[in-house]
């Protein structure tokens, strides 16, 4: 478990590690959902009046790329001083 210095409240470090894997996870979601060769998948069907939005769809190999994209976004940027959030909530880490 990481140490700050000062301490941080657990909501501060609760909420930088929800934004922090939300902003990895849309972005590279996103940008491998544009890759070429993807299929997207179908949206599905509730009815004539349903609108549906979708913000990405991939499948197969970019899920498992997005997924180490995700592990690698932390534990990179967790030992190089923080990850976005943390830098910009100014949780600085113990040394």
């Amino acid at each position: 478990m990481a140490q700050y210095d000062p301490p941080q409240p657990m909501w501060k470090r609760n909420v930088a590690g929800i934004l922090d894997f939300l902003l990895v996870f849309l972005v590279g979601g996103y940008a491998l959902s544009k890759l070429p060769g993807n299929v997207p998948g179908a949206a599905p069907n509730f009815g004539p009046h349903t609108n549906t939005t979708q913000l990405f769809s991939i499948g197969g190999w970019p899920v498992l790329i997005l997924l180490v994209l995700i592990i690698a976004y932390f534990v990179v940027l967790g030992r190089t001083g923080g990850t976005v959030f943390q830098r910009l909530f100014g949780m600085k880490r113990a040394k």
